[in-house]
């Protein structure tokens, strides 16, 4: 095994050890326990990544309208709340862990605007 995929390795378990994502576990643990509420969290979680992804072939003011109600309404429930609040810090942690590696290697990347 080579020193990075050993560090790769050491992450991931840094990760898995600590607060954010055993905090992500015991949500996801917690929703799964009702299927239908599972349900309608991930077509909400599906709807939002579409909205993300296929911006031109949607109505966008409709789509997060949508999502925006749907949100409000499911996060009414605390367990969805906990969920949806648990998985956004693991997302902003892992989307930091990114930004870090990027930030500290030189790779030439164009300006896309």
């Amino acid at each position: 095994m080579s020193f990075i995929d050993t560090c790769t390795q050491m992450l991931i378990s840094a990760v898995k050890n600590g607060s954010v994502y055993k905090q992500y576990c015991e949500a996801l643990e917690v929703v799964n326990q009702n299927p239908e509420l599972k349900k309608q969290i991930d077509e909400l979680r599906v709807l939002n990544y579409r909205i993300q992804t296929e911006s031109e072939e949607i109505n966008l003011y409709e789509a997060i309208d949508h999502v925006d109600e749907r949100m409000e309404e499911l996060c009414r429930i605390p367990e969805v709340n906990r969920f949806m609040e648990t998985e956004l810090a693991l997302c902003k942690q892992l989307q930091g862990i990114s930004t870090a590696i990027h930030q500290g290697i030189n790779l030439d990347v164009p300006e896309l605007s």
